[in-house]
């Protein structure tokens, strides 16, 4: 279960961005015709490294100090592999060091930082933007949280964690309080950009919460890896599924690695569709429907993007999880697991049949859902050519496509 906002800064001024004169160009200007070189586009790029101190200094005001990388396009400048409590002004003068990367070429500067308290920890990536047109957004500040009740302990055994999350779950009020928390901590970070970016406009999408049907790998990546239950940071974020400009991006995927997200995920699907007896006997539904009740709806989501509806809904389309209660059940921490377990499930079953109601995604993957106009024309925010960062199939086949066409609605939206 992943919980997702979005602010977004819009400046009142930039410097414009002209485009170089073609030869034709030339000879207009050369015969006393007028050309106009204009682009459309504004410009932060002169003032990279001050825009970067304004995204610090406001995540300082909102009382968030504990710093995690700054990645400009690829290239890290800091990253904080030790895991060092309120480094903020490390990573500021990580940035001052390397302000010779600031002065070259570069499309976006990421600035990352972690929080966590009222039983939610949330990543934050700030996305400053080297050009951008008129009524587009310079800064795109993103929040991908998990809920700490729902997560496994250190050395905690499958069937102990499925005791512990089912009694977490029949908390009614977990997930609301969860997403309220966030919504906070969202506004927040609201109030001090508009401290620190003086006469800008401000765009927020509050908290959505999403569960997510996993894919094979993942599923076969967690139970491998069970042992480790923490999520631990990427020696290099990997920018794949929801690009930065959409909605739903969830950073805490692009930074961490957390094969535990996956077990959530089951468990939350399987509490959903067929409760157990350590779900404390609720009946299908209900879950979904007192979350709804209490502001706080649930969408259900396959791993390449496809939304099946909330949870409230869940027995309209509850047959596209039949496959996920007996994977749920599996002990990962038994010696006698292997991946021969993982038979009956199909995380391609999700996919809707054809006529049937509900479906579409959120990330343009059908073609029918709109991208936002400052996405990249070829989807390169989104995903690489080869998926490569995506999956470890050679040819992808279980995530996305070769073009990304899973992942974009095509080569030019």
């Amino acid at each position: 279960m992943r919980l997702t906002a979005q602010t977004r800064v819009y400046l009142q001024a930039g410097e414009e961005v002209f485009r170089k004169p073609s030869f034709w160009d030339k000879f207009k200007t050369f015969v006393g015709s007028d050309v106009d070189l204009r682009t459309g586009e504004l410009s932060v790029a002169g003032n990279a490294l001050a825009m970067t101190e304004q995204v610090q200094q406001a995540f300082k005001i909102a009382r968030i100090t504990n710093a995690v990388s700054l990645v400009i396009d690829r290239d890290i400048v800091y990253q904080d592999l030790e895991d060092k409590a309120d480094d903020a002004d490390l990573l500021l003068a990580a940035a001052r060091r390397g302000a010779d990367r600031f002065s070259r070429p570069f499309d976006v500067i990421r600035v990352v930082f972690e929080w966590q308290g009222g039983g939610i920890h949330s990543l934050i990536e700030a996305a400053v933007r080297s050009k951008y047109k008129q009524g587009e957004p310079a800064v795109i500040v993103s929040f991908g949280a998990r809920i700490d009740a729902l997560r496994p302990a250190e050395g905690e055994s499958t069937e102990a964690a499925k005791q512990r999350i089912g009694a977490a779950l029949a908390d009614a009020n977990l997930v609301p309080v969860a997403k309220n928390t966030l919504d906070q901590l969202v506004a927040r970070v609201e109030g001090a950009l508009g401290r620190a970016f003086a006469g800008a406009r401000l765009e927020t999408d509050h908290a959505d919460i999403q569960v997510v049907k996993p894919s094979n790998e993942q599923v076969r990546d967690m139970a491998n890896n069970w042992s480790h239950h923490d999520a631990s940071l990427r020696n290099q974020p990997s920018y794949g599924g929801y690009g930065w400009g959409q909605r739903y991006y969830d950073p805490w995927g692009t930074y961490y690695r957390d094969p535990m997200d996956t077990f959530v995920n089951l468990m939350i699907i399987d509490a959903l569709v067929s409760p157990h007896h350590y779900h404390y006997g609720w009946s299908p539904g209900y879950l979904g429907s007192t979350w709804a009740s209490y502001g706080a709806p649930v969408s259900i989501v396959n791993y390449n993007g496809t939304h099946f509806g909330t949870a409230d809904h869940i027995h309209q389309y509850g047959h596209h999880f039949h496959d996920v209660g007996h994977v749920a059940q599996a002990d990962f921490s038994s010696a006698s697991w292997n991946d021969a377990q993982l038979s009956s499930y199909d995380a391609n079953q999700s996919s809707f049949d054809a006529g049937s109601s509900g479906g579409g995604t959120w990330d343009c993957a059908d073609g029918t859902a709109a991208a936002p106009s400052f996405a990249s024309a070829d989807c390169s925010f989104d995903c690489t050519s080869d998926c490569s960062f995506d999956c470890a199939a050679s040819d992808c086949s279980w995530d996305c496509s070769s073009d990304c066409s899973s992942d974009c609605g095509g080569s030019d939206w």
